[in-house]
């Protein structure tokens, strides 16, 4: 059964906690646990719902990352401290606003309107619940390792939990009509890349009787008949007067042949990833060297699943170390570079590092990147920088890359 995360946010802030935030928003005594479970639905809601883009599941991952770094073990002693309850609450409309997008206005009327609480009192609470819901899925990422996937599925098992807690009228502030709905928008997985050739049409349906027999059979004649031709000897002019015979054996299969050290092209170094070591470190060194290299690329620790772009949690830290270079030197402009390994076909092997690398983009715009700073590039299985013949090469090969396009000192 799915972690219930509103019973689990209750039982964190406990009584004492529970009670500390009914003080201090003013809630009818006996209320507070109705209260904050209903603003916790409705955060978890507009979790559900955002997670209906890949886009949207990566920032959420990006944020329940992050949250790691709150410090909710004593929630009595940040709900009796101004000081701390500004912060708390600050953090936690950077969270709404993201979550709900221009939809906010109407979630937090809705949720005024179903807890008879003013504008401010409703937008405390949001604010209040929202980043309690995200350290719970924080933690829960950390310790069992989720991707995206993972948290596509733990945000579906929320549906039972949430079902009668949410406030009338939020679906609809959400553009569903219900929460079966809401919930079938949620991306768990992408689209499986394909392993051979995309067929551009579908296969031929089974015939019956003699029928199933009358395509093989024309087949078989139809090859017999290319064996013979091939098997003849034709005598064709050159334009010299020569006569070229044309061999009498058909060849069936031919082995590939030993590949040649001596004619193998040797990969070229100087588009080379950085060293393996800190991501943050490296690439402030470089951009702080006025002899650069402007071909050096810097990978970033993310790892992707054979057929998805989904990073696992574990993959972020760097994401957001590049967020805040970015940050720092507002002359930056970069690309970001999608590579895949050679499985498959390299139509589909395209399309799928692009869409990697458009969903570490969108990661970067939602921190508030500016989009005209950041490209993204699919690159394909085309740039190798490990072997493609061993899981682990693959595994290498499978990255997303950072390269410089301009950089001006300011």
């Amino acid at each position: 059964m799915a972690d219930n995360l509103l019973e689990m946010a209750v039982r964190h802030l406990g009584s004492s906690g529970l009670g500390a935030l009914g003080n201090a928003l003013g809630l009818p005594e006996g209320k507070s646990e109705s209260a904050f479970s209903t603003g916790a639905a409705t955060v978890l809601a507009g979790m559900l719902n955002k997670a209906g883009s890949e886009s949207g599941l990566g920032t959420l991952l990006n944020m329940a990352t992050k949250s790691n770094s709150m410090d909710l073990s004593n929630p009595a002693d940040i709900f009796t401290s101004p000081d701390k309850m500004t912060s708390l609450q600050e953090v936690g409309g950077n969270l709404v606003e993201s979550i709900f997008g221009d939809k906010r206005e109407g979630v937090i009327s809705t949720l005024t309107n179903s807890l008879g609480l003013s504008g401010s009192k409703a937008t405390s609470l949001l604010r209040i619940a929202a980043p309690v819901i995200m350290s719970l899925v924080g933690k829960l990422v950390k310790s069992k390792g989720l991707n995206m996937e993972g948290l596509a599925a733990l945000l579906l098992g929320q549906k039972a939990h949430i079902k009668d807690k949410i406030p009338p009228g939020l679906l609809s502030q959400l553009g569903a009509s219900n929460l079966d709905e809401l919930a079938e928008r949620t991306v768990v997985e992408t689209t499986p890349r394909p392993t051979g050739k995309v067929r551009s049409e579908p296969p031929p349906a089974k015939n019956s009787g003699w029928g199933k027999w009358l395509w093989p059979l024309l087949i078989a004649l139809g090859v017999l008949w290319a064996l013979n031709m091939c098997a003849k000897k034709e005598r064709m002019d050159d334009g010299t007067g020569a006569v070229i015979t044309e061999q009498d054996e058909v060849i069936v299969e031919e082995t590939p042949p030993t590949p040649d050290t001596a004619t193998t092209p040797v990969p070229d170094t100087t588009e080379a990833p950085a060293a393996t070591g800190d991501f943050g470190q490296q690439f402030r060194d470089y951009l702080a060297n006025a002899s650069r290299d402007p071909n050096r690329e810097f990978p970033l620790n993310i790892e992707f699943p054979t057929d998805g772009s989904m990073p696992n949690a574990a993959s972020l830290p760097d994401v957001q170390t590049l967020i805040a270079i970015m940050q720092e030197n507002p002359g930056l402009a970069i690309a970001i570079e999608g590579h895949t390994d050679s499985d498959g076909d390299a139509g589909a092997n395209q399309k799928l590092s692009e869409s990697r690398a458009q969903a570490v983009m969108k990661m970067l715009t939602d921190a508030g990147i500016d989009a005209s700073r950041v490209t993204a590039v699919g690159v394909g299985s085309a740039n190798p920088v490990a072997d493609n013949s061993t899981e682990e090469g693959k595994q290498k090969n499978r990255r997303i890359a950072v390269k410089v396009t301009t950089y001006e000192q300011q």
